[in-house]
């Protein structure tokens, strides 16, 4: 059996550098082209039923799995949300280049990716915390001592010193759940936690 350097194992593609860079341009050539598709067959629709389009059929492609391969850097970052950017353009047909597309996505009501991602991990995070998902949280360590910033649902922070693994799952949604409010991570089900997540900061 000889070496690789990229496998894709149930739709997600690994790296034997850990790096997400492989999968991100393959989710983002996949949702492309489907982006493509839909531009060319309903470019006289409604820019609801464009927005529809794009999150049915084209951003499940920027998120699948999107929990476990979250990328950190500014290169795969931006990647992803060129696509978004470019849906949004094509949903509201306004390819002006003194627009901004930010206002854009506001208008259509669409979350950075970015942001979408974190929200997973945290949902996934919050699974296993409460015994949802096959994920041990048991052998994560917990502050001895607690203040109004590391409560008793709080975890200590993971030691790193690769970046590959700082930004894994666990040590950096660990690092995010315990920025959270306390009132937010005590929800009683996985559907109040996401909501109060969704909400504006000032909200939460």
């Amino acid at each position: 059996m000889s070496a690789v350097d990229s496998y894709s194992y149930l739709g997600v593609t690994v790296s034997a550098d850990l790096r997400w860079h492989s999968h991100v341009n393959n989710v983002c050539t996949k949702a492309t082209r489907t982006l493509n598709f839909i531009r060319r067959n309903i470019y006289h629709c409604s820019p609801d039923a464009k927005a529809l389009a794009y999150t049915s059929l084209v951003r499940p492609h920027l998120e699948y799995a999107a929990a476990s391969w979250d990328p950190y850097t500014a290169r795969d970052t931006t990647q992803l949300e060129k696509v978004q950017r470019r849906a949004a353009r094509f949903a509201k047909s306004d390819f002006r280049r003194t627009t901004s597309v930010t206002q854009l996505l506001t208008e259509l009501d669409w979350s950075q990716l970015a942001d979408r991602r974190r929200f997973a991990r945290l949902s996934m995070f919050f699974k296993a915390v409460h015994g949802l998902v096959a994920i041990p949280t048991d052998r994560l360590l917990r502050p001895s001592r607690y203040t109004r910033q590391s409560g008793q649902d709080t975890f200590i922070n993971l030691p790193c010193k690769i970046d590959t693994y700082k930004f894994s799952f666990l040590p950096r949604t660990i690092t995010d759940w315990n920025a959270l409010p306390e009132s937010t991570r005590s929800k009683p089900s996985v559907d109040s936690f996401r909501r109060t997540l969704q909400r504006p900061p000032d909200c939460c």
